[in-house]
């Protein structure tokens, strides 16, 4: 059972690091849309994304990506950050 929560925290912690060299063009003013549930999101490649890692409890989070079309768009939900409040 640690061995799954360890694991599962380590790949949370280390996801960041593969979309590290992707970043969203700096000329590209994208609006950031707010999630609603059954939302279709057209996502071809994950640009960026906010490291939560740190956090604990319900915290905003922001996704830029790309479509299949190539246009970049950014989306804002809501995520459980990757610190637990309990020892164990």
């Amino acid at each position: 059972m640690k061995f799954a929560a360890i694991t599962t925290t380590l790949l949370t912690a280390l996801a960041p690091l593969a979309f590290a060299s992707e970043k969203a063009p700096a000329s590209a003013k994208v609006d950031v849309q707010d999630y609603q549930y059954g939302m279709q999101l057209d996502i071809d490649q994950v640009l960026q994304r906010t490291d939560n890692s740190r956090k604990s409890g319900v915290v905003p989070s922001v996704m830029v990506y790309r479509d299949s079309q190539g246009d970049v768009h950014a989306v804002r939900f809501m995520e459980w950050g990757g610190q637990s409040s309990q020892n164990g």
